[in-house]
């Protein structure tokens, strides 16, 4: 009976594949971009071949009218990511998001090669520098080269799956980009000028998950549409784009930093980059933000030399629930990012003033924990 079955289900599947349409490749620019990445729409054929042969998978599987096996579940959850509940406790795993401890990079479970300063991203797509300055990616645990000399670092978007980049070191530069897949080339977008006369570099502020590459500085701020069209079109007059959380758009409307005018969540229309704000937020030195939290530093906290300090403010988006986050006793907060690993928790660098460690802290119970991170020597 389930050849049967899976003669027809092949049969039926060559008739739906002769009869689909697949969209074509976008064009790519001439000049190849200096990062190794793959550009890989999702075609519509495939899905439906997929679709199809997990249907057969699912009746091979079955046996004598058991039922089929059930489907592995994910590893590495440490929440049920749910946006209101209130958690009943802050598990002490390590950080699910890529972190440095001493020098040292993880990526899920496994150390990345290397000695490290800084990360961004997620375990199946992010980016890093090395303290020889030089930039890496990754999909997994394997780093992989960044080609291309750059003044400024990549930017990911939060979900992980696209990096963009200003390359060149004077004169102009170019955009490039790239999906965080393990297969191919990137996509050139358009030429900019690198540096201003002011000093000011050209640098990627923001990157969308919905495909949008967000530029500030040296007198350009544009957005650019590398998953389209490959054009581009001006930032809405007024408004500077300063980041991209989970939660949406970090803008800015009278200055060009967070620490002064009027700071909200906005949303970016992919076609013409119109600006929509959601909801006000503080005016900050750090920010992150997602589900319905928003945590920052406020500013002259951090500013100067300050390596250190003790307090990370946070509240729901809409207001309300205002509160304070203090590091684990014996540790302090360092100055560096923190981030939301999903809608309910954040993960913060913390230090003993000897060694680095993690906290990861909910803004619902107002409490931070210690993490279970490797040792530097491991």
């Amino acid at each position: 009976m389930y050849r049967d079955v899976e003669e027809m289900l092949t049969r039926e599947l060559r008739e739906v594949a002769d009869h689909v349409r697949v969209p074509p490749l976008p064009e790519l620019p001439t000049a190849p971009p200096p990062a190794r990445f793959a550009w890989q729409p999702m075609l519509v054929a495939a899905a439906l071949v997929l679709v199809a042969l997990a249907t057969v998978a699912s009746l091979l599987r079955m046996d004598g009218g058991q039922s089929p096996q059930p489907a592995p579940q994910p590893t590495n959850v440490v929440t049920d990511d749910a946006t209101d509940a209130v958690p009943e406790s802050i598990p002490t795993a390590a950080p699910v998001v890529p972190h440095i401890v001493d020098g040292f990079l993880y990526v899920g479970d496994e150390q990345v090669e290397g000695t490290w300063d800084l990360v961004d991203g997620v375990d199946t797509g992010w980016w890093g520098m090395r303290d020889d300055g030089t930039y890496w990616w990754g999909f997994d645990a394997e780093p992989r080269r960044l080609e291309g000399a750059a003044q400024q670092p990549p930017t990911i978007n939060p979900s992980g799956t696209l990096i963009a980049r200003m390359i060149g070191m004077s004169g102009r530069g170019q955009l490039v980009a790239a999906d965080t897949d393990p297969a191919g080339e990137g996509v050139g977008g358009p030429p900019l000028s690198v540096v201003d006369d002011d000093g000011a570099y050209t640098s990627v502020s923001a990157v969308t998950d919905t495909g949008l590459v967000v530029t500030r500085g040296a007198g350009t701020t544009l957005v650019w549409r590398p998953l389209t069209d490959n054009g581009t079109v001006p930032v809405p007059t007024g408004f500077t784009v300063l980041q991209s959380t989970l939660a949406g758009l970090v803008v800015v409307e009278g200055a060009t930093d967070g620490t002064q005018g009027r700071v909200s969540l906005a949303e970016m229309e992919v076609d013409d980059a119109e600006i929509s704000t959601i909801a006000d937020l503080p005016n900050f030195a750090t920010l992150d933000a997602a589900g319905d939290w928003v945590a920052w530093v406020p500013p002259g906290v951090i500013e100067g030399d300050v390596s250190t300090y003790g307090e990370i403010q946070v509240r729901r988006i809409s207001g309300g629930d205002e509160g304070v986050l203090v590091p684990p006793d014996g540790f302090v907060f360092q100055n560096a990012d923190f981030s939301f690993e999903d809608n309910q928790f954040l993960v913060v660098p913390v230090t003993d003033g000897e060694e680095q460690g993690w906290a990861r802290c909910s803004p619902a119970l107002q409490e931070c924990v210690l993490l279970d991170t490797p040792s530097a020597n491991q």
